[in-house]
């Protein structure tokens, strides 16, 4: 190789190595600039809810056949969850000595044996449950004959979602519109957040059967589940 060859050579080597330099530092420059990082936090949330019946009277005595019979307290329904909102179910199931009762699939024909319940909620400002009123054709709180359909507050074996949502057609378990106390029950927030508008009151009303095969204590179950809200 000769001299003008070698110096050639040289010369482009440094221009290789000058602008390889000048790369490095422009990247370490921008690197410079600015730069970022991301935390992932996952809460630990769940749903959940408290029944206060501590104040309720539960035992409705003995009650005559074909008569009826109610909740004069509520029990009071609060939403603890750590979710920002929350929605509910109702399910109802029967129990007791002797031959079972069963809920009654239509609450204007019921046959022996068939016990006909309603529940309602209501916000807390009702404190007297002869604003309720009875069940039957002018009833506002213990509406509807059969349970599942369209704003009824029948108690039946499916666990039902609460209250007026959107896109809901069968809004269950509320008052008719416009009546004093009337919650929709949709996206309850939870205590932590708004203790007055986590709280609920639970009503119930009953019709004893016409005739029934022993005269042994029935027990009546309700089960409130809280999740994600009525879609």
């Amino acid at each position: 190789m000769d001299k003008e060859t070698r110096m050639r050579t040289r010369r482009t080597w440094l221009m290789v190595l000058t602008a390889g330099l000048a790369l490095l530092l422009t990247q370490s420059a921008r690197a410079a600039v600015s730069d970022s990082l991301t935390v992932t936090i996952t809460p630990n949330a769940g749903y959940s809810l408290t029944l206060s019946t501590a104040t309720t009277g539960l035992d409705m005595g003995t009650v005559p056949l074909g008569a009826s019979t109610q909740t004069v307290k509520p029990s009071t329904v609060t939403i603890t969850s750590s979710f920002a909102t929350t929605g509910l179910k109702l399910q109802g199931s029967m129990g007791g000595a002797g031959t079972p009762w069963t809920f009654a699939q239509n609450t204007a024909a019921q046959g022996s044996d068939e016990l006909a319940a309603w529940a309602v909620f209501t916000d807390t400002s009702i404190n007297n449950y002869a604003v309720l009123g009875t069940t039957g054709t002018n009833s506002n709180y213990f509406v509807g004959t059969t349970s599942g359909t369209t704003g009824s507050n029948v108690i039946g074996t499916v666990n039902a979602p609460v209250g007026a949502f959107t896109g809901s057609s069968s809004p269950l378990f509320i008052a008719n519109a416009g009546q004093a106390g009337r919650k929709t029950m949709a996206s309850l927030p939870t205590f932590a957040v708004d203790p007055n508008a986590s709280r609920s009151f639970l009503w119930m009303y009953f019709v004893l059967p016409p005739a029934t095969t022993d005269g042994n204590a029935k027990l009546v179950t309700l089960t409130l589940t809280a999740g994600a809200p009525n879609p």
